[in-house]
């Protein structure tokens, strides 16, 4: 949508400058040096004067200077047709008028015979409009290449950051199958009787990942079913002493956010916050309000983890916030004092840092 919608403002501009230059430019240049004093004497030749003008115009601007940019045998049929309007322009220059400045010239010619250099009016007047043309059309030509070479490049950016992004969800589905199957298998060992409901929730969150494999976005309100479900598939194998929480106030069930985004800060929060022995805690907050939302995670830790975030997950998601949110999200990672570990993710929606 906004690469068409470029590519329209840039048609709506080139047809503006032709229409300047058509209707303003040229009869301001031959205003300037008045040839259209050729059209009482010289109607034909004013008029096809007039006609390669624009001839010329659109053939530089439209074949010539595109080929110029292009190289190899483009750029050689450019440069023969550059030539080949020279010598268009060498006729047109031939052509003989007469006027009252000529006749004193060739008179001063005839007084003194030694050479006298210069040219006539009328070809003073040929040349300079063929060079103003040729000039103004070497300006726009070189504005156009210069946005199109910059439109160019960001559209490989974008298909660069696409792919990029694409490559970042291939490893994000890799990295939860294999934390909730060393869960499955954790609990197939102890024997446990949540072993199935285990797999069930697991069946569906494997059916949300795959759903959701392809889409850019998705409302928040299906992403925080998912979150809900990976909690209580985790909770499955955890006893009293763990204190988990998930709270959340969402405003706009519809707001649209990347899949599989918030989950990379739960699963991490579930590797390195829990244990069997001692009491833990994992308490997530997700708050949404106009075009903000906030995602808390804070935990216990009895696990090291790299705060530099050395972590797959965790470095994933740093990149795919760079690349969806440029200068529109916070994330801010650390211990506290007392060892509780602390995720804090701010995006704006509508707005810059």
């Amino acid at each position: 949508m906004k690469r068409g919608f470029l590519s329209k403002n840039m048609l709506n501009a080139t047809l503006c400058i032709d229409m300047a230059f058509c209707f303003i430019l040229l009869p301001l240049m031959m205003y300037a040096f008045p040839v259209e004093r050729w059209w009482g004497t010289y109607p034909l030749f004013f008029s096809s004067f007039v006609g390669w003008l624009y001839v010329t115009y659109f053939l530089y601007k439209y074949y010539i200077i595109p080929r110029l940019f292009a190289g190899g045998r483009k750029r050689i049929m450019a440069l023969t047709m550059i030539l080949l309007s020279i010598v268009v322009t060498s006729l047109f220059s031939s052509y003989e008028i007469t006027s009252p400045l000529y006749t004193i010239h060739q008179e001063y010619r005839k007084s003194y015979p030694h050479p006298v250099w210069g040219m006539r009016q009328n070809q003073q007047a040929v040349w300079l409009h063929y060079i103003l043309v040729v000039f103004f059309c070497l300006a726009v030509g070189m504005l156009k290449e210069m946005y199109r070479q910059k439109m160019a490049r960001a559209e490989v950016e974008y298909e660069r950051n696409r792919a990029e992004l694409a490559l970042y969800k291939a490893q994000i589905n890799p990295h939860f199958l294999f934390n909730t199957l060393n869960t499955i298998y954790g609990l197939l060992i102890t024997r446990s009787d949540n072993t199935v409901a285990t797999l069930e929730r697991f069946i569906n969150l494997t059916k949300y990942m795959y759903n959701n494999a392809n889409r850019e976005y998705i409302p928040l309100v299906e992403d925080v079913e998912y979150i809900e479900q990976y909690i209580a598939l985790q909770q499955l194998r955890l006893n009293e002493n763990a204190d988990v929480r998930f709270t959340h106030e969402v405003e706009d069930d519809d707001m649209s956010i990347p899949p599989m985004m918030l989950i990379t800060f739960v699963e991490n929060a579930f590797k390195y916050g829990v244990s069997s022995d001692e009491p833990c805690f994992i308490h997530i907050r997700l708050t949404q309000k106009a075009d903000r939302l906030r995602f808390k995670v804070k935990n216990s830790t009895f696990r090291h983890l790299e705060v530099t975030s050395g972590r797959t997950g965790i470095k994933n998601c740093r990149r795919r916030l760079e690349l969806l949110y440029p200068n529109r999200h916070r994330l801010d990672i650390g211990h506290s004092d007392d060892g509780i570990f602390c995720v804090v993710l701010e995006i704006f929606l509508n707005e810059e840092l």
